[in-house]
């Protein structure tokens, strides 16, 4: 190499290192190519070199005319072959699939005099023969073509998905909760390019990523090999674009600005612009070659929701925009980048970088006259990767990958936010700003108090240094065999104070906080005063700062979980009959101090009052080690028809957030006991799911498919909280308690283009049953210390009955009717996706003032999650039409969401099933509160009203968007 070459290689890496996406658990992102090569006489043709171009990759087929290349990464291909005495063979548009086989025949003909290279373009396989799971499998171009935006809402269509979209653990997310089969959210694993994208302490993901910069997403939601673990429910594999041998880029601009009355459909200031460029790094040089994307965004309104009238009517009357709920924006960009070097022709290094970050706020309809106060967010996510591919020789290659990932979330208050101190001095410790609105009255309980700060503060970080590899060697023509492993080392930080409006004054509240890996640290200053008597001066510190500091020596230090696994599997095929078989194996530690005695935490001490909880209380953590063997088996009836069954043991480790916890905070809550708070159990077993499924899939001559699958999973050992009777006060802790009963039936058809059309059909039947739908469910039972009845119930997530229907209409350039010596609807595309799907389940409640803002009380009067919420109907669309001038491609679209206006519940109120009313005005209790507010000039009902009338409730109404996007 020259010194500008290696030059340019230094600076490709520190530029990738400022400019890419995030890392960890393990996922593959190569495939295999295999096939046969024939002549005209449909005879095994030995010899042939065929090679993939782009990857360097290429083999001589065998004496059967068989051919395997192995280790190539996935993307999209152009395949060369090549013999004496044969014309050459050029097979474009070839997919490889991460972790799966693709197939290509490749046809020489007899070489003539001049005789051109025989082109074809190879079609996507509508059976993956070697998929012994379900799997699905969605490109780039395809995601660019459906009435959605992001790899999530794509996989949101998909069966055994359900796109859930309200709040259901402690925290809100800034993007839709993504629940496959039934599992609870933390059980769906979310990989970028083979790592993680997972925050450990909750198990969910706020890494987005951007339209432009996805190749392909493959969608597992069940029946997965050995090298994924840590996941019981699904895994979503996004693998980003890799740059070419010659430039290429796109720009992207989104906006609903130019919507309003002439188009029924509010204006809410959404905004979306990005751009991506790829190419060789040095102009000629195709060894050395990046792909960089960016996407900025806003959105006045980040989660439109339909808005009833009497909503509409009170945000006029404060002077607000009646389109969209106030004070619930969205602002932030995503970046993302790949460099790949081929040092030799067998071996490849690539770098890569993952990051984004949102800054948003959360409507909160109880904030309506606090709108300034709304809660506050900030989600920033990087990851930097680096991974050595080598083949050793044709059929066996190796891959090292190391990574590092940070993930980082700040919630607090909509004006203060991280200023600690701020949130004293703005209050006093008290609600002194005086309302806004005359209509508004303290009396009612069902507004938060103009002026008054959100009392809490949370601060959390996690993050991690991995080393993950893996070989694999194509032995022979009928067994693949792969081992491999991963390392992973954590380190979590948590911070939540829950009266930060107390951290001010001489006294400042330096107790009710939860946090390791942070220190709380304040300055002072002396305050000179009389005293009591006059008589003299007595000088005191106060409080003038507060800062949070991270801290990692100590009981309360930062958190090193560790992770370790094994595993090795064997991918047989022979005429057609395919077996993956493999076992995998966990190590797992969280490398923390654990309680004696949880009943006596504070050692038994004859006045625990007075004692403290030291080293003498605390011992070793306990470790787990899980063997997982899982095994699959696909086998075809005919050429057209493909059984498949699937057996496996699944392990992951509970959130967390759920093992950890502040031992100062816990001695000061047994001591003096008060509000809900769950403390973290070192001791927590995995969570395991063994799971069943069978399926077929059947073409319908060359362009249709339907498949069926029908699944069970017992899930064990799910965390739950509970309360401990301890000494002096009992506390919360979690335990192995909840388990969990899902089983359910996925039909699709999917149908290759016809007459300009293509679609697929997706519908799922569900049962998802069990004790908990996530570890803190049964926190109400827990803070009153009661014991939670054993008896399963619908899950919060158990949607019996999703059906997603898709169908494109698409006409190429010089297709469609001619006029006037034009054809007027060349490169004109629509995408229609239909989505109908059962509510969700809730607990039946006698009517009761569901608005109260302390409200923990209800009278159920039926089971638990035994009625459901009403159905919901959408239909969106996108169309489009693409131009070429001045030598670029442009396409124009206008995307519908929500087109027929369908007024869609996303909750409902428990005691009437319905969004609209709570049903407390017609009883007795709510009849006398608004007849003794009328008596004092009080309009109690006029304003219930409004408060019943939630947006949150809703989804979103018609919306219309329109967008450009240029390709060169």
């Amino acid at each position: 190499m020259d010194r500008r070459a290696l030059w340019a290689v230094v600076i490709a890496a520190w530029a990738a290192t400022l400019l890419l996406p995030p890392p960890s658990a393990q996922a593959d992102v190569v495939g295999k190519l295999s096939g046969k090569v024939v002549n005209e006489k449909k005879e095994p043709l030995p010899g042939v070199n065929v090679r993939i171009e782009a990857a360097r990759k290429g083999v001589v087929s065998d004496d059967q005319g068989r051919f395997v290349i192995v280790g190539v990464p996935a993307g999209e291909y152009l395949v060369k072959a090549n013999a004496m005495g044969y014309a050459a063979f050029v097979a474009e548009k070839v997919m490889i699939r991460p972790d799966f086989t693709t197939e290509l025949t490749i046809a020489m003909r007899i070489e003539a005099v001049e005789m051109p290279e025989v082109r074809v373009e190879a079609e996507r396989p509508l059976l993956q023969k070697d998929a012994t799971g379900t799997t699905r499998f969605m490109n780039g171009e395809d995601i660019q073509k459906l009435p959605t935006r992001g790899y999530r809402d794509a996989a949101a269509q998909q069966t055994g998905v359900v796109n859930f979209q309200r709040q259901i653990d402690n925290e809100s997310q800034n993007s839709n909760t993504l629940i496959i089969r039934g599992g609870r959210p933390n059980e769906t694993a979310y990989f970028v390019d083979g790592f993680s994208q997972q925050d450990p302490l909750t198990g969910t993901s706020s890494t987005s990523i951007s339209n432009n910069a996805i190749e392909e997403v493959v969608l597992l939601t069940g029946g997965f090999s050995p090298e994924y673990g840590r996941i019981m429910s699904g895994a979503v594999n996004v693998v980003t674009r890799e740059g070419g041998d010659k430039y290429s880029g796109s720009l992207e601009a989104v906006t609903d600005n130019l919507s309003g009355g002439w188009v029924g459909a509010p204006k809410t200031d959404y905004n979306v612009y990005d751009g991506s460029i790829g190419g060789p790094i040095i102009p000629g040089n195709d060894r050395l070659s990046f792909y960089a994307s960016g996407e900025r965004r806003w959105q006045r309104d980040r989660f439109q929701s339909f808005i009833p009238d009497a909503t509409k009517a009170e945000y006029r009357s404060l002077g607000l925009n009646d389109n969209f709920a106030p004070q619930n924006s969205s602002a932030g960009y995503t970046y993302q980048g790949k460099i790949s070097y081929s040092i030799t022709d067998k071996t490849t290094l690539k770098l890569g970088s993952l990051g984004s970050e949102d800054k948003w706020q959360e409507y909160a309809h109880s904030y309506l006259f606090n709108l300034p106060h709304t809660p506050r967010y900030l989600d920033r996510n990087q990851s930097y990767t680096a991974t050595l591919n080598q083949a050793l020789n044709d059929k066996t290659y190796y891959n090292v990958g190391i990574s590092f990932f940070d993930t980082k979330r700040k919630r607090g208050d909509g004006v203060y936010f991280e200023d600690l101190y701020a949130y004293y001095t703005a209050t006093g410790g008290t609600d002194s700003t005086p309302s806004n609105n005359p209509r508004f009255d303290q009396d009612v309980p069902v507004f938060v108090t103009p002026g008054r700060v959100v009392p809490g503060y949370l601060q959390r970080r996690s993050s991690y240094y991995g080393v993950q590899g893996a070989f694999t060697s194509q032995i022979n023509s009928h067994h693949q065999l792969k081992f491999g492993g991963d390392l992973q080392r954590h380190t979590l930080r948590f911070f939540q104070h829950y009266a930060a409006n107390e951290l001010g004054g001489q006294v400042p509240n330096a107790k009710d906080f939860n946090a390791y890996g942070y220190d709380l640290t304040f300055d002072t200053v002396p305050y000179t005063y009389f005293d009591a008597s006059g008589d003299s001066f007595v000088t005191v510190p106060v409080v003038r700062g507060v800062h949070i500091n991270e801290s990692d020596g100590g009981r309360d230090g930062a958190k090193h979980p560790k992770n370790f696994s094994l595993f090795a599997q064997d991918k047989f095929e022979r005429e057609g009959v395919v077996v993956n078989g493999g076992i995998r194996y966990d190590y797992l530690t969280t490398d923390t101090d654990a309680l004696i005695d949880p009943l006596q935490p504070l050692g038994g001490r004859a006045d625990p009052t007075n004692s403290t909880l030291d080293a003498n209380d605390l011992t070793t953590n306990k470790t787990y080690q899980r063997f997982s063997p899982r095994v699959g088996i696909a086998f075809p009836v005919d050429d057209r028809t493909i059984l498949r069954f699937n057996y496996g043991k699944f392990f992951q480790q509970p959130n967390l957030q759920d093992l950890y916890t502040s031992y100062r905070f816990l001695e000061y809550k047994v001591k003096s006991g008060g509000y809900f708070v769950g403390f973290g159990n070192p001791n927590l077993r995995p969570e395991r799911t063994t799971a069943y499924e069978t399926g077929v899939q059947r073409l319908f001559g060359d362009h249709v498919r339907f498949d069926l699958t029908a699944y069970y999973k017992d899930v064990k050992d799910l965390v739950e909280i509970v309360n401990v009777p301890s000494t002096p006060k009992s506390f919360n802790t979690y335990r192995n308690r909840d388990f969990a009963t899902i089983k359910g039936l996925d039909f699709g058809v999917t149908m290759r283009p016809i007459n300009h059309v293509s679609g697929s059909l997706n519908y799922s039947l569900s049962y998802a049953q069990g004790t908990g739908s996530v570890s803190n469910s049964q926190g109400n039972i827990a803070w009153t210390a009661k014991e939670p009845p054993k008896q399963t119930a619908p899950l919060d997530f158990d949607q019996r009955h999703k059906l997603s229907m898709n169908a494109d209409w698409r006409l190429d350039k010089g297709e469609g009717p001619k006029w006037n010596g034009a054809h007027w609807f060349e490169n004109f595309g629509v995408n229609v996706l239909f989505n109908v799907a059962s509510g969700t389940p809730y607990t039946p409640t006698a009517p009761y003032n569901e608005l109260t803002l302390a409200n923990v009380s209800t009278v159920p009067i039926g089971p638990v999650n035994s009625r459901y919420g009403p159905w919901s109907t959408s239909l969106d669309l996108k169309v489009d039409r693409g131009f070429h001038l001045w030598n670029v491609d442009l396409s124009a679209y206008a995307w519908v969401l929500n087109a027929f206006d369908a007024h869609n519940a996303a909750t409902v109120f428990t005691s009437t099933g319905s969004p609209e009313t709570t049903g407390f005005l017609d009883t007795s209790e709510g009849q006398g509160a608004a007849a003794d507010a009328a008596s004092k000039g009080k309009d109690y009902e006029g304003l219930y009203n409004v408060a019943q009338n939630n947006p949150s409730f809703y989804t979103n109404p018609r919306l219309v968007r329109f967008g450009i996007r240029t390709q060169f």
